[in-house]
């Protein structure tokens, strides 16, 4: 198994000059994360730590795991080791290269990064995505507000395409595009047993919630947070 390090040169040299080339060794869990929130990274640790160690309960080692909105890996890199392959979508370019990376510092074998997004049938093809931060967090394709930073091409399919089997637990974080992944993943969800699902939900979605009654969830919110929910199938849990 091959363990990896980083060479660092400073970006206004020389390619050919090595006086200040510097190397740092890397055989942990590495996490690429954007500079503009160091402080809190440093503060505070990984976004959502808490939600993604408790989320390790739904990950078995002969089940697939799905990070849908995986921006930079957190729930990726952290979870990758407790499931039998995990498939992560990132669509923004920038974000998506700094999750592979992530995953190739790590030296994480199962998990399979592909940079499209996620949506319906009529969705599918090439949609703008709307950059609000610099950090990528928040990335939408849907967009009332004027505080976009930049748009961005991005690659859409429907979760139903990739014909992906014996799935035990979701992570969704998409911004409001939810209820498009999900109703273009029936029959995904349905070859599965439909999966515990964990998602992000800032306002109040009443199709979203009505989408995953009628599939038989029932919606819990999570204590301590006001926007994160678990749906669990009734059902077949």
């Amino acid at each position: 198994m091959c363990d990896y390090f980083i060479l660092i040169k400073p970006c206004d040299g020389d390619i050919t000059n090595d006086d200040k080339n510097q190397i740092i060794c890397v055989k942990d869990k590495v996490y690429i994360l954007p500079k503009n929130n160091i402080c809190d990274y440093i503060q505070n640790g990984l976004y959502e730590k808490n939600l993604i160690e408790w989320s390790k309960q739904f990950c078995k080692k002969d089940q697939n795991i799905l990070d849908i909105g995986a921006h930079s890996g957190t729930y990726t890199i952290s979870l990758a080791e407790y499931c039998n392959k995990v498939y992560s979508f990132e669509p923004q370019k920038m974000t998506y290269y700094s999750l592979c990376g992530s995953v190739a510092l790590s030296n994480i074998k199962n998990a399979i990064c592909l940079n499209v997004g996620l949506g319906t049938t009529k969705q599918v093809g090439k949609q703008i995505l709307n950059i609000i931060s610099l950090d990528g967090g928040g990335s939408t394709l849907h967009m009332n507000e004027t505080n976009v930073l930049q748009r961005e091409e991005i690659e859409m399919r429907t979760l139903d395409s990739f014909n992906i089997d014996n799935i035990g637990f979701i992570k969704l974080d998409v911004e409001n595009n939810e209820l498009q992944v999900l109703s273009s993943a029936i029959s995904t969800l349905n070859r599965s047993n439909y999966p515990k699902i964990l998602f992000e939900m800032n306002e109040r979605n009443e199709q979203l919630i009505e989408f995953l009654e009628r599939m038989n969830y029932n919606i819990i919110q999570l204590n301590g947070y006001n926007n994160m929910f678990l749906a669990v199938n009734h059902l077949h849990h």
